[in-house]
């Protein structure tokens, strides 16, 4: 921008992806894209399907000091978990979680992780079993970094359970379910 000495053309523009949810979709939502060590933040208008584009216009110029843009392509995730799981995000975390009326238990996980899909039909389980009594969750820790980084999330699956918004038990790692259900069973007795 202002102070650079732009020789030519821009450059070829720089593409990205970003995933948000179908009620991110129809609101809109702001992200935070990271290069070269430098956060830009993405703002994905209202009503937003996949495969729109949002244009960073000359972002290139902020990130690798050099002319050109960013298209970050926008992908809305089906919101198909198992029956009986929600999905949060780091925008309805505190309604969805914090503000229950139940007792929640959240599993941190992301989708490349292999213990954290070892544990998920123990907790599918769980959720259709203590329905209604058990609010059970899933927060993708890539795509919600700032609720994890909250919980000081460093290893995950990490399951954090939840009763009046305070954390009063944890597990951490690919553990059996008869583990889960063991603190699920202390959190409901509480």
């Amino acid at each position: 921008m202002s102070g650079s000495s732009d020789q030519g053309q821009p450059s070829a523009p720089v593409h990205y992806e970003i995933s948000i949810t179908a009620e991110e979709a129809k609101l809109g939502t702001r992200k935070m894209l990271s290069r070269q060590g430098k956060k830009l933040e993405v703002a994905v208008p209202a009503g937003v399907m996949t495969g729109s584009r949002v244009k960073l216009t000359n972002a290139l110029q902020i990130t690798d000091n050099r002319p050109g843009d960013i298209l970050v392509q926008v992908r809305v995730k089906e919101e198909k978990v198992a029956a009986g799981v929600a999905e949060v995000t780091d925008g309805n975390f505190e309604a969805e979680v914090l503000k229950s009326g139940l007792p929640v238990m959240v599993d941190f996980w992301a989708p490349w992780c292999g213990p954290c899909r070892m544990i998920a039909p123990a907790t599918e389980k769980l959720a259709k079993e203590y329905q209604g009594r058990l609010k059970v969750c899933k927060l993708n820790v890539d795509e919600n970094p700032q609720t994890a980084s909250r919980y000081q999330i460093m290893s995950i699956p990490q399951v954090l359970f939840f009763r009046n918004g305070d954390v009063v038990d944890e597990s951490t790692g690919a553990v059996p379910e008869s583990a889960l259900r063991s603190k699920a069973e202390s959190v409901l007795q509480r």
